[in-house]
């Protein structure tokens, strides 16, 4: 083995290392359970995969019963978060600590990725800081025990540039490599496919060969992904089928909020384009005011502002051949994204994916600079690496204190585990749970639990769609649900003792649940002993 390749592996291991250990003690000290409904969304399809049922989601709108019954194929969520994450549910069984252990994973799994990337650019001591600074990104350690899809994307991004990018892999082979790396990355989030156009044409500028790398490029991704285009084809007539697919139209004055998902209405969405201009004028508007309110905030970053703004400054710095062409394919992904984001709907964390690479050029940027200063001043050689450490040193500080401390929160599954292990223990697997809190029937209440629909009177709509077994409406409904009719919680207040074939079975301080009625079982009794 040559020197230098393990001085690499060192690195790497060290890197690991210490991402690991800085996750382990954040996942000790603030890990409470799952608190983000996605979460609990991915962790029951991964549970149905693991039981080998295939990629079937427990949780269910009525928009999607509009598609197809119950049970009903995923058409929300890309999968390959949740089969991955079957594979931590098979060696630790269903519980939230499975989905903190897999985002932990692909957070640690991202650090030699992330130090290989800012090391053919830079050189080890920016790779060494932009390690050091992505592992105390607070907002990243967040996500790094949530469940979500956030770890692993920001490490697939991260592995689909360096594929792309790599020396060694400038040849055919690192083509279909860099295809596969972007088609797996599609495969975890779907608003990848936008970055395609950029990649295919970043690969035939640094390969130049004409359009045969980026043409391999093209296929490695097709291959990696057509196993579920084929799936959505057969099931839903178009490869690229998902639910998300209406969200255009949500968030307007028409569909305010996520209020779609209510109604088991499909809408054609250029049709609406064409009808609603001035709503969609305005959706994007606003979603601009809130981009742009946004800019420097590490919601949307990841880093803190001081990082951020030495990012800005070195995107318009000479910075070496070794990394030419990068800052213009990362650039123009972020604006290709925040541009489709302005039209569906603007989420902040979906920019995540970038903060590594804000990271990188910061240092880079402050590494180059002091370089160029100092070129000819041979016995101050030592200079730019002194004041590239006391960045690193001083960036990692700001970046790790500026959110405030984190907070460890309390999950809502304690507030509300009697009601459900009332659903889990009572009603059959086989039927439909009619909620507002879907997705902690779903995965805490292992039942198929279907969002409620706009309005009381819309029952019987969903009761055609699917075998509604039972009705259960928690106190979140006062709050929490601003996009349903005002009937929901006039219907919490009221409390009546029969809704379309359920009986009021039981009142409990935090919810109402209806069953059918079987004589001795109803009860009008609330936990604590009195109605």
């Amino acid at each position: 083995m040559k020197r230098e390749h393990f001085f690499t592996l060192i690195c790497l291991f060290v890197s690991v290392l210490f991402t690991a250990g800085v996750w382990y003690l954040y996942y000790q000290r603030y890990f409470n359970g799952l608190i983000l409904n996605d979460a609990m969304d991915y962790a029951g399809i991964a549970r149905n995969v693991a039981l080998g049922q295939g990629f079937i989601s427990q949780y269910i709108t009525p928009l999607g019963l509009a598609h197809h019954g119950v049970p009903q194929p995923d058409m929300w969520r890309a999968p390959l978060w949740p089969l991955a994450l079957a594979g931590f549910q098979k060696v630790f069984g269903f519980i939230d600590e499975a989905s903190a252990l897999g985002a932990g994973f692909f957070f640690i799994a991202a650090s030699p990725v992330i130090f290989l990337l800012a090391r053919q650019w830079f050189g080890t001591l920016v790779a060494a800081g932009s390690v050091i600074i992505y592992t105390l990104t607070p907002k990243l350690l967040y996500y790094s025990i949530s469940g979500m899809t956030e770890s692993m994307s920001i490490f697939l991004m991260a592995l689909a540039v360096l594929l792309v990018s790599a020396k060694t892999l400038k040849n055919s082979f690192g083509d279909w490599l860099s295809g596969i790396g972007l088609g797996l990355f599609y495969l975890a989030r779907y608003n990848a496919l936008v970055f395609i156009p950029f990649f295919l044409l970043f690969r035939w500028f640094y390969r130049r060969e004409g359009l045969l790398p980026p043409s391999r490029l093209l296929a490695g991704f097709i291959l990696t992904a057509l196993p579920w285009f084929i799936r959505n084809t057969v099931i839903f007539g178009s490869p690229l089928f998902s639910l998300q697919k209406y969200e255009p139209v949500m968030f307007t004055p028409v569909y305010p909020d996520y209020s779609l998902y209510l109604f088991t209405t499909k809408v054609n969405v250029m049709e609406f384009f064409k009808t609603h201009p001035g709503e969609i004028i305005e959706k994007i508007t606003y979603n601009w005011a809130d981009y742009t309110s946004s800019f420097l905030s590490p919601n949307l970053n990841g880093v803190s502002v001081a990082v951020f703004i030495v990012f800005l400054a070195s995107v318009l710095l000479p910075l070496g051949k070794r990394a030419a062409g990068i800052r213009p394919l990362i650039v123009l992904c972020c604006i290709t994204q925040l541009a489709a984001l302005l039209v569906i709907h603007f989420i902040p964390r979906l920019f995540l994916v970038f903060t590594p690479f804000y990271i990188i050029f910061a240092l880079g940027g402050i590494y180059t600079v002091t370089s160029l200063l100092f070129s000819r001043l041979r016995h101050l050689g030592a200079v730019p690496g002194l004041v590239t450490a006391a960045a690193i040193l001083l960036l990692s500080i700001n970046n790790y204190t500026s959110p405030g401390p984190p907070e460890k929160h309390t999950p809502e599954r304690a507030t509300y585990s009697d009601i459900l292990y009332e659903i889990s223990s009572r009603v059959p697997k086989n039927k439909v749970v009619l909620t507002d809190m879907g997705h902690h029937v779903s995965w805490y209440g292992g039942r198929y639990a279907c969002k409620i629909p706009y309005s009381l009177d819309m029952i019987p709509e969903i009761q055609k769609r699917a075998d509604v077994g039972a009705v259960f409406i928690s106190d979140r409904i006062l709050w929490h649900m601003p996009e349903a009719d005002r009937s929901w919680k006039e219907f919490w207040y009221r409390k009546p003792k029969e809704i379309n074939g359920l009986t009021l079975y039981k009142v409990y301080e935090k919810g109402l649940l209806y069953l059918p009625a079987t004589g001795s079982e109803s009860k009008t009794l609330n936990s604590s002993g009195g109605f």
